[in-house]
């Protein structure tokens, strides 16, 4: 082969990467997400009802939807391409989702089409704002709070929000990283601080919210599980005598079930005021949990199990028709199947 030759070949490789490194950087705030025909089975995060649809979140901005209960999946137009891990609909209309570099998204139409509410530039300057007015009027702890979020943003708007959850169509919360806690009364036009209302003072990350039995929950780290008290608009710390991280809570009106690292999971039937350790019979984390309309628990396991509870979350035993990959979420299909989402993409499998 002539040097020519091998010129020219070498000229056809590195031509469209010098082209590809020469393109200028678009921030994921910025940057629509793409869209691929190889989404459904892309890394995913989260899953959710919206009436009869599911609606699944992930990397890259990635939102798919199913009418079909799982079978087929299209995707939704995204403004951004930062990774999402977080997805609620309080209706089968309104929805939200939320996740890296301080991105809150809303739908109107049943996740069809996103709107950017709040991304991790505004969120800056919001609570920079908000927490000097306070130090500016005498409040002792709001200088703490300042360099709280200097610290946080110091390598840009790059912290995620971990959790949204949504009461109704207008009262919301979104929680993340080190300790971030915003509110909303009106459908997420206008995000407030919250992070001087909860009695966190070491910053735990707060990695779920979620309405249980009328009254509003967060998991958090080193066994803490945060309450709202209504009265006070404050959330308060719930011992549960566990010390590891907890990701997320799952119950109803009768009991609670906090689920976390290495197959933990903690019950209570007394609002949080005392728990139990449930022996789930697994070693990795649960990292998602979910009521079926018959009162079952299903958690989904990072280890790519499906574990299931018909005892109010006494006792757990694996789902056997399960392809296992690392998982992030499931939902309920049609009451006899659920949805799973994970590494590997989405699979819908039998819940029984």
């Amino acid at each position: 082969m002539s040097r020519i030759t091998l010129t020219a070949m070498a000229l056809a490789v590195l031509l469209p990467l010098a082209t590809a490194v020469a393109q200028p950087y678009v921030d994921p705030i910025d940057a629509p997400a793409e869209a691929s025909p190889l989404a459904a089975r892309s890394q995913l995060t989260a899953i959710t009802q919206a009436g009869d649809r599911l609606v699944a979140v992930g990397a890259r901005g990635v939102i798919l939807l199913s009418d079909d209960a799982g079978q087929q999946w299209r995707q939704a137009r995204v403004p951004v391409s930062s990774d999402l891990v977080s997805v609620q609909f309080p209706s089968a209309l309104q929805g939200w989702a939320a996740g890296h570099d301080g991105v809150i998204l809303h739908s109107a139409d049943g996740g069809e089409s996103w709107s950017k509410q709040l991304d991790g530039r505004q969120l800056l300057g919001q609570l920079t704002a908000h927490f000097q007015a306070l130090a500016d009027a005498g409040d002792e702890r709001a200088s703490q709070y300042l360099e709280l979020v200097n610290l946080n943003f110091g390598n840009g708007p790059e912290l995620p929000f971990l959790g949204v959850w949504f009461d109704n169509e207008r009262d919301g919360y979104a929680v993340g990283a080190f300790g971030t806690l915003l509110a909303t009364t009106d459908g997420g036009k206008s995000w407030v601080s919250w992070i001087e209302k909860i009695d966190n003072p070491n910053s735990f990350h707060l990695n779920a919210v979620i309405g249980i039995g009328g009254e509003l929950y967060i998991a958090s780290e080193q066994g803490t599980v945060f309450k709202l008290d209504r009265a006070q608009q404050r959330f308060v710390a719930l011992a549960t005598g566990y010390t590891g991280s907890f990701f997320g809570l799952v119950g109803n009106a009768r009991f609670l079930l906090a689920h976390g690292l290495r197959g933990t999971a903690y019950r209570s039937t007394d609002g949080g005021q005392s728990w139990a350790r449930v022996d789930t019979g697994h070693g990795a984390g649960l990292v998602a949990g979910v009521m079926e309309d018959n009162g079952d628990v299903l958690l989904a396991s990072q280890a790519g199990a499906v574990l299931r509870s018909a005892d109010q979350g006494r006792s757990f035993t694996p789902l056997g028709a399960v392809t296992p990959y690392l998982f992030a979420g499931l939902s309920p299909v049609a009451g006899t199947r659920v949805a799973i989402v994970g590494m590997a993409g989405v699979q819908v499998a039998p819940a029984r």
